[in-house]
């Protein structure tokens, strides 16, 4: 039997350091790396670690700290963008919220009297002014301001946000009696304000007004059921 060469079992020498060639082929292997030391020291340096010169390796580890350098920066800067995005998302969150109580909660804007119908003014036994506040747009209204200018004009103003609705628009301030204690106003005024005695009730602002009330102005005495309504809520 002819001797196999070298460089054929050097090429088999990787499936027979793996372990994945055949019987026969392993067999030829280990006939020739018993007489060839040659053969022998090849598949000796398959199995021992590869010894890399010193500048290789100093070069790598140099390679190895860029690398490293390189993923913090990532890691921060993805960190940061991060941040930046959470940080816009919740100013954007808080501007819709702002933005929403501003334009449906936010009651800025005064009813105009053209809207307003104002009927049974009359007065209590109590001495309250009552009078009776109708919204004949079909809008809810929200809350009443109540304001007392120098020359002791008392402003009733019915207020709603930009974006009005219309539910319970027949019910609450759209559509109730007013009350207004100008003797308990006059004693807020004089403990708590600027001592001014109130002079004239209206429903409304200064530039857009209706008279419900002035100084030595008679009023009838108020119906018997307007009188149970508010003996009742008082009870």
């Amino acid at each position: 039997m002819n001797r196999v060469s070298c460089g054929i079992i050097q090429d088999l020498l990787p499936l027979y350091y793996d372990n994945v060639c055949s019987a026969d082929t392993q067999a030829l292997v280990e006939e020739h790396l018993a007489d060839c030391q040659a053969c022998r020291e090849v598949l000796s340096n398959m199995s021992s670690p590869m010894s890399l010169p010193l500048q290789t390796i100093e070069h790598n580890k140099l390679e190895g700290a860029g690398l490293q350098q390189v993923a913090a920066q990532w890691s921060r800067t993805k960190w940061i963008s991060f941040a930046k995005g959470l940080l816009i998302t919740c100013i954007a969150g808080v501007l819709l919220i702002l933005a929403y109580v501003g334009l449906f909660k936010w009651n800025i804007i005064s009813v105009p009297t053209r809207v307003i119908q104002v009927s049974d003014i009359s007065q209590l036994k109590d001495g309250r002014i009552a009078y009776h506040v109708k919204m004949t747009d079909g809008y809810n209204v929200n809350q009443a301001n109540y304001d007392t200018d120098a020359e002791g004009n008392l402003y009733v103003t019915p207020k709603r946000p930009i974006f009005k609705s219309k539910k319970f628009a027949d019910m609450g301030l759209s559509n109730m009696y007013y009350t207004n204690d100008i003797a308990e106003r006059n004693a807020y005024e004089k403990s708590f304000s600027d001592g001014v005695q109130i002079k004239a009730l209206y429903l409304g602002t200064p530039d857009d007004r209706i008279l419900i009330w002035e100084q030595g102005m008679e009023l009838p005495a108020a119906s018997e059921s307007v009188e149970m309504q508010f003996n009742s809520e008082g009870d």
